[in-house]
């Protein structure tokens, strides 16, 4: 129950310091340039996985959320880090890989980057971080394909060098720091939008495609977007169908189309980036009344939202939390200590974008340069 009570708080408190922070929120910069200072939710402590109650939401034996202003570090050597993403398939990892390239560049350490072929090859994942640990990096930056299945993996390598999370939150007792929003946050924000999108209407149904079963994110923000509803529309919203898949665009396509086959008179459909950037032409083509809200953003969802044709999605500022883990991995490697020295977790505020404010926010901040192509690998200088 503990845990289920800092869960439904979190928004909440993240909305207030939205709203004094908004002043502060970076335009859009030019690659290369300076991007900080940058609000994020910051957490302090010793990281015991025994509290730990849920993918996405901080240990209870961490001290937060801090109000704070992130700045980078300055190296005392030229580190070269490992990174390891789920995949390189869709424009939300070509974020998080311009995030980490550009702050590496910045900062003058080398990135060594790999990516599996998707959320259901775990072992190519665990093989390529095992070959990552045995090559001449200082530490590896880790997007976990899994939650709660790569403890070991963690454990293993830690004995190394330090792993931390970036993105895909993962329980794992060894890992080191994490940084990420997260994504039942973000779930809560997408139901937010919709309580307030539909006041007014006696009963408003949903179907919901969260995106791959097994990532620990998917489920993140469906059971966000059911606390914010339950709690800001109780027995008003009704999610009548929920379908996981992974986020191909074929897939989350077919599962859209499916949904809406079945669902003629649905008033909303929710669900992972893919999907909703995918399903406004389904959604034209028969002439259906169903409004598309997502739970994060990427590149093709952003236009789909400029011009009208998607609803809502909350930003994470994918590039951001990419560019932190750089940093805080570039921290540890000073010495300094997490949690004490630096935040163990912190995130970037999430703001929700619609087609009414999206000009408030960097794009470069959310969704990296357009046009940006997968970096792998960069030189630290020497």
């Amino acid at each position: 129950m503990r845990g289920r009570v800092r869960r439904i708080l979190a928004a909440p408190v993240m909305a207030a310091f939205v709203v004094t922070l908004v002043l502060a929120q970076p335009g859009a910069r030019a690659q290369g340039t300076k991007w900080y200072p940058w609000p994020v939710l910051s957490y302090y402590g010793s990281y015991d996985v025994s509290t730990k109650k849920a993918s996405g939401m901080p240990a209870t034996s961490l001290v937060g959320p801090k109000s704070e202003m992130w700045t980078p570090p300055t190296p005392k050597k030229p580190y070269t880090i490992g990174v390891s993403f789920p995949h390189l398939k869709d424009s939300y990892w070509l974020a998080v890989d311009y995030g980490i390239i550009d702050e590496a560049k910045q900062l003058g350490v080398g990135i060594n980057l790999v990516a599996a072929a998707g959320y259901t090859e775990i072992t190519q994942q665990i093989n390529q971080v095992e070959n990552l640990a045995n090559q001449s990096v200082d530490g590896i930056i880790f997007a976990g394909i899994s939650y709660s299945a790569q403890d070991s993996l963690v454990d293993k390598v830690s004995k190394k060098m330090p792993v931390i999370e970036v993105i895909n939150d993962i329980r794992a007792p060894k890992i080191a720091a994490k940084a990420l929003v997260s994504f039942y946050d973000m779930g809560y924000q997408s139901g937010v939008f919709v309580a307030e999108d539909s006041k007014g209407k006696p009963q408003v149904t949903v179907a919901f495609l969260p995106g791959p079963a097994g990532s620990g994110w998917a489920p993140d923000t469906l059971e966000g977007f059911k606390a914010a509803t339950e709690k800001l529309a109780p027995g008003r919203v009704k999610i009548v169908d929920v379908k996981y898949g992974d986020t191909g665009k074929n897939i989350q396509l077919a599962l859209a189309e499916d949904i809406l086959n079945t669902y003629p008179k649905l008033d909303y459909l929710v669900g992972n980036a893919v999907m909703a950037g995918a399903a406004p032409d389904a959604v034209a083509a028969r002439h259906h009344p169903a409004k598309i809200v997502s739970t994060y953003i990427e590149p093709a969802l952003y236009e789909k939202i400029v011009a009208g044709k998607v609803g809502a999605a909350p930003t994470d500022f994918t590039a951001i939390q990419g560019r932190m883990a750089v940093d805080m991995m570039v921290r540890l490697l000073n010495g300094e200590k997490p949690g004490k020295d630096f935040p163990f977790q912190s995130g970037p505020v999430i703001k929700v974008v619609t087609p009414q404010n999206y000009k408030e926010f960097s794009y470069e901040a959310m969704l990296g340069p357009q046009g940006w192509k997968p970096v792998f690998t960069l030189e630290a200088k020497k």
